[in-house]
């Protein structure tokens, strides 16, 4: 059954993670994406513990790749065929980099003026910062996203890494899907520039919250008998109550954030108390007192084991297009009850779909050995 972006196309210039994960986020409910791969970048990439890393070798699922190198003769001409059968970009390049290439949104739009163009940046494209490199920790301690200790300091080493890489990549994705409707009003194309530094800053204060960083005994992850772990997330009162009456400490219901010996106390208790019976044990008592807690599920195995997620179909079987073995990928988070999100594709390798797609555009047999010759694919 189609998705509900069927019917949509979009070019995906990103080269890092989030916007490829932004675009991924299309590409699952529908949209036709094409992942455009500058010819033997994956033999740049940094390496990672084996060897060149995955992720520049392998397109994910549901995409199309293309082989395009931006600065070999024809290689514009392809792109911009390309761009007028397209509703939406995404590039995620430095500041100046798509202007320079002649594949900004003021180019791009002279060839389909109805194109929807995102460009997602660490700092956006203007300002000050604009042009710093950085990465995710650099975007989440000028938002003031860093996690504080009690007395207000950043805690560095509990940074969440990733996450506001994450939350563009979100905002990214909803940031397309908002111009397309927006042209269904307008006819008009728009350009929008979604900052991760913007996005950080946008979310809700109780980011800078210590209780959700592992400062308090209700708010962390504790040790079972069977050397599982089981993560507590009370941050209500009436949650916290419930945990101290049900291990009869009702002297500790005041206290729901504890300081000092008190807080020592607490923790070396529930660590003790936790480590006397089975994760299953606990799942099962701490549901039945409507306690707020959540099985840590830190392998592939606890996974794949997770009798919630496969309910959910949360793990989905494909096949590594470079090795032939069996991997997993998440699922579909958003569960649509007419238009539901489908594995159409599974992973294939960067430039897979580069004949098929130059064919769609028009190019002839003679034609795109011209452009492998001159380097402009490969």
């Amino acid at each position: 059954m189609p998705g509900p972006l069927e019917g949509y196309s979009v070019i995906d210039l990103c080269r890092a993670g989030p916007g490829r994960h932004a675009t991924g986020i299309l590409a699952d409910y529908g949209a036709q994406v094409v992942s455009i791969v500058q010819p033997g970048y994956a033999q740049k990439a940094a390496p990672g513990e084996g060897g060149l890393r995955r992720g520049d070798m392998v397109n994910p699922r549901n995409k199309h790749s293309l082989f395009l190198n931006m600065r070999a003769d024809g290689a514009l001409e392809v792109f911009m065929r390309l761009v007028k059968q397209s509703d939406a970009l995404m590039e995620s390049n430095r500041p100046g980099a798509a202007q320079r290439l002649g594949i900004d949104y003021e180019s791009v739009k002279k060839n389909n003026h109805n194109i929807v163009y995102c460009s997602l940046t660490g700092f956006g494209q203007t300002g000050p910062y604009s042009s710093i490199a950085s990465h995710d920790i650099g975007f989440q301690a000028v938002s003031g996203m860093l996690p504080l200790d009690e007395y207000g300091n950043p805690k560095v080493p509990q940074v969440s890494q990733g996450q506001a890489d994450l939350n563009a990549a979100y905002f990214g994705a909803m940031a397309i899907l908002m111009g397309l409707l927006g042209r269904e009003k307008t006819s008009e194309g728009q350009y929008i520039d979604v900052s991760f530094t913007d996005i950080s800053l946008r979310l809700p204060a109780e980011h800078k919250d210590p209780m959700l960083f592992g400062a308090y005994p209700g708010f962390n992850v504790y040790e079972t008998k069977d050397g599982r772990f089981l993560s507590l997330s009370i941050r209500e009162p009436w949650f916290w109550e419930r945990l101290c009456r049900l291990f009869e400490k009702e002297e500790w219901i005041d206290h729901i954030r504890p300081k000092g010996s008190m807080l020592n106390e607490i923790f070396s208790f529930l660590r003790k108390e936790f480590k006397s019976k089975s994760l299953s044990e606990w799942m099962t008592i701490l549901k039945t007192h409507d306690i707020e807690f959540g099985p840590v599920n830190s392998t592939m195995e606890h996974l794949l084991g997770d009798v919630h997620l496969n309910h959910r179909e949360m793990i989905l079987e494909t096949t590594a297009p470079d090795t032939g073995e069996t991997e997993y990928e998440p699922g579909f988070g958003m569960k649509f009850s007419e238009t539901p999100a489908e594995l159409e594709r599974g992973p294939s390798m960067m430039g897979t779909d580069t004949e098929d797609i130059l064919s769609q555009l028009g190019y002839s047999a003679m034609e795109r050995e011209e452009l492998k010759r001159s380097g402009a694919t490969a």
